[in-house]
């Protein structure tokens, strides 16, 4: 499964989307804000990895339904799901996915195998090394695609075959491989039959054009109304949508420049569903039309060290430094101070709500906030303080320049608090305050930066090993970080196990190597589904905090009701 990156963003800013959300006992408009400066600016479920946003998946997640649906226990409901079942042989080499013939796009014509082949061939052509700009295809390296599949066949028109080219654990490949194969609309969409290659350009050309996904079928509960960058994207019910219908008659999502104007339009209903800033905590009482719900997701929070980088990465790429890094983190602090209290600690890459896949050795941090340690560390290994900053004999510093999430004063405060720590020890950081999608789009782009502050991942409903991550050859490994060890215990979490137990054993061993060997440093996970806040929902809108899955970060609105304002 493409995994979403997401972040942390509180703060504050101007002006916000005027969409009316009065309701009433049927129908009603539900406006739900997004972070600040947070645009959606791709509509095609496939999306190359500057916008493989969580926002641009919630506006995809309207339209179109994903093969798999997994709850928020990390489990699939093939009840709720495009795939009826999935069987698999002892090795882990083939793999037999039934489509429920229940489902069927807009037009009326039946979701099909064929529909997830065309699928296929699409994640191919944009993983290929000739593909174009924006391209190669966010998922590729993930759960084995595009390299370890041998063939894909459609066997019938509800059943097709996936063979791989070598065992693998099926669960891991049912979740993060498998999940790819999305159905898209062959029979609409596919006007270049005989070449793939002009099909990706075609579908490519219209992926950030709203008019061809308001006018385009789909399988979804909602369809695309009206989508305005930097202003709102407006959805209606699909009255053929064969799942559990929609109630509500519009589902908005926001543009936020602003979260005061936010947190002002949460208090006046014009945002229905939306977060209360923890830099404005203090305004929690005055929101007497809403309800403050805690909201733990399966995200995990880091600081990004870019290992490609000509000047920091050789520095970056000694343990002992990002040991003394971490220890500058005081994780407690943030979390009571920043987070009020509403946040969980750290520890690795497998996050600690739900402990599914965690293992309970890392329910406290390996490392604590030590910053005395952690320059002794440095001294250990002949760093000395010149005028406050770490050098060594060769006259190189400990500074470097670190990126924060424009827009969000908690953000800001924590990158501020960061220098203040990492300084405590002579390693000196120089804040540049930058726009959340330029700062994405500029973390795809090796060596064009050091430090990263405010980008977080979710898993987005994968089986949480950290092959896309951190292996050598990962997808999302754009900051370069290698290890071989760690390459190791990763490719032991893919490979068939004898028993869940194995499975888990495996998955282990890689986060406590993970925690200890720090590929990023890690940090506090804020509340809510966006960690922007304490999740915020006005009274008169039903079945938001409940039918948000935590586990994947996915909103399901068709459950949304509305009642009298």
């Amino acid at each position: 499964m493409v995994a979403a990156v997401s972040m942390v963003a509180v703060g504050c800013g101007s002006a916000a989307s005027k969409t009316s959300s009065a309701t009433s006992a049927t129908g009603g408009t539900v406006v739900q804000a997004l972070i600040p400066l947070a645009d959606v600016n791709w509509y095609l479920p496939l999306r190359p990895a500057p916008y493989n946003s969580l926002y641009n998946d919630w506006a995809e997640n309207q339209m179109f339904k994903k093969l798999f649906h997994i709850g928020a226990n990390g489990l699939i409901n093939f009840q709720r799901s495009i795939a009826k079942s999935v069987t698999w042989n002892s090795t882990g080499t083939q793999y037999v996915v039934q489509i429920n013939p229940k489902w069927h796009w807009s037009n009326g014509k039946p979701v099909t195998a064929a529909d997830s082949v065309f699928t296929w061939d699409l994640i191919q052509a944009a993983a290929a090394r000739s593909a174009p700009a924006p391209w190669p295809y966010a998922g590729d390296g993930v759960g084995g695609v595009p390299n370890q599949i041998k063939s894909v066949q459609v066997n019938s028109q509800y059943q097709f075959t996936v063979t791989l080219s070598s065992p693998v654990d099926q669960q891991w490949f049912e979740y993060n491989g498998l999940s790819d194969f999305e159905p898209l609309p062959k029979q609409a969409w596919d006007k270049y039959p005989s070449s793939i290659t002009q099909e990706l350009a075609y579908l490519t050309s219209n992926a950030n054009n709203a008019r061809f996904f308001e006018n385009t079928v789909i399988d979804g509960p909602f369809r695309l109304q009206s989508g305005v960058q930097n202003h709102a994207w407006t959805f209606v019910p699909n009255p053929g949508y064969d799942g559990h219908k929609p109630t509500i008659g519009k589902f908005v999502l926001a543009y936020e420049t602003s979260t005061t104007n936010e947190v002002s339009q949460l208090e006046t209903g014009t945002v229905s569903v939306g977060y209360l800033p923890n830099s404005m905590y203090g305004e929690r009482t005055k929101m007497t039309q809403d309800r403050l719900v805690d909201q733990k997701a399966f995200d995990f929070a880091r600081v990004f060290l870019d290992y490609n980088n000509p000047q920091a990465g050789p520095l970056f790429r000694n343990l002992y430094l990002r040991e003394a890094m971490q220890m500058g983190i005081d994780e407690p602090q943030i979390i009571s101070t920043l987070f009020h209290g509403r946040a969980t600690i750290g520890t690795g890459p497998i996050p600690l709500y739900p402990p599914t896949f965690l293992d309970a050795k890392l329910q406290q941090p390996l490392y604590r906030y030590d910053p005395a340690k952690g320059k002794s560390l440095l001294e250990s290994h002949g760093w000395h303080l010149s005028n406050g900053v770490m050098v060594n004999a060769s006259g190189q510093k400990l500074s470097f320049s670190a990126q924060y999430v424009a827009g969000s004063n908690t953000i800001a405060s924590m990158a501020q608090l960061l220098q203040q720590n990492w300084a405590a020890e002579g390693i000196n950081v120089a804040l540049q305050p930058m726009p959340f999608n330029s700062m994405l789009g500029l973390h795809h782009q090796p060596t064009k930066w050091q430090i990263q502050i405010g980008l977080d991942w979710n898993y987005g409903g994968a089986y949480p090993t950290g092959g896309g991550l951190y292996s050598s050859t990962g997808g999302y490994n754009f900051e370069g970080y290698r290890n071989a060890t760690m390459d190791q215990l990763i490719a032991a979490t893919h490979v068939p196990h004898a028993t869940q137990q194995a499975e888990q054993q495996a998955l282990d061993a890689y986060q406590l190597f993970a925690a200890q060997h720090l590929p990023n440093l890690w940090m506090p996970v804020g509340q809510g589904i966006e960690q922007s806040g304490i999740a915020a929902v006005a009274k008169n809108v039903h079945g938001a905090a409940h039918a948000i899955n935590l586990f994947t970060d996915a909103i399901h609105a068709q459950y949304w009701t509305t009642s009298g304002s």
